[in-house]
């Protein structure tokens, strides 16, 4: 095996271990999708459903505009 055989069998194992990591990588994010595929099915917490609210108010920013800096 000439020179240009070691360099091939090096470049082969390079994309073999980036396959490798790849996979390795996948795995985990599915791992973690489904973990929090469950967290999501949870139901929202008032405060975050009257933060939506007030934040598609037009008029919130008038009503409170006395209070800022508080």
């Amino acid at each position: 095996m000439g020179f240009f055989g070691q360099l091939f069998t090096v470049f082969i194992t390079v994309v073999i271990l980036l396959g490798i990591v790849g996979w390795a990588m996948a795995r985990r994010k599915a791992a973690k999708k489904d973990a929090s595929a469950h967290e999501q099915d949870q139901v929202l917490s008032e405060k975050t459903v009257n933060n939506v609210l007030d934040v598609n108010d037009r008029f919130n920013r008038a009503r409170y505009m006395d209070e800022d800096g508080k």
